[in-house]
């Protein structure tokens, strides 16, 4: 009887997690391009960290070197990073008045291992 009830929490527990998880995934499947911050900050929440850069000259090493060929060299971008379970989630905005505002738009998002991007 024990081993059963022991059995069933831990069938809760990961029955909870995985529709936890895949709250998360609908969320973040639901970002485009185009995207404002105020339009991701509704579905995603807040960030677990941002920062702001100009994007450099190519070749660079990190996960903003995918926005190479969206975008050019100097652009602002406003990146966030958001943490859910054991995945890094960014969100980069491109910033065309040289500052970061509504008026950014969602270039791109990518998924990383949490610890795989220093």
């Amino acid at each position: 009887m024990k081993l059963y009830r022991t059995f069933l929490r831990i069938s809760m527990i990961i029955f909870y997690l995985f529709l936890s998880s895949s709250a998360c995934r609908a969320r973040w499947a639901s970002l485009a391009p185009g995207d404002s911050p105020g339009q991701v900050r509704a579905r995603l929440g807040e960030t677990t960290r941002t920062q702001d850069f100009l994007l450099p000259e190519a070749p660079f090493f990190g996960p903003q070197e995918s926005l190479t060929g969206l975008i050019p060299a100097g652009t602002l971008v406003e990146e966030w990073v958001y943490v859910q379970g054991n995945e890094e989630q960014y969100v980069w905005f491109r910033c065309d008045q040289g500052e970061v505002d509504e008026d950014c738009s969602l270039i791109k998002t990518a998924s990383y291992p949490v610890g795989a991007v220093y």
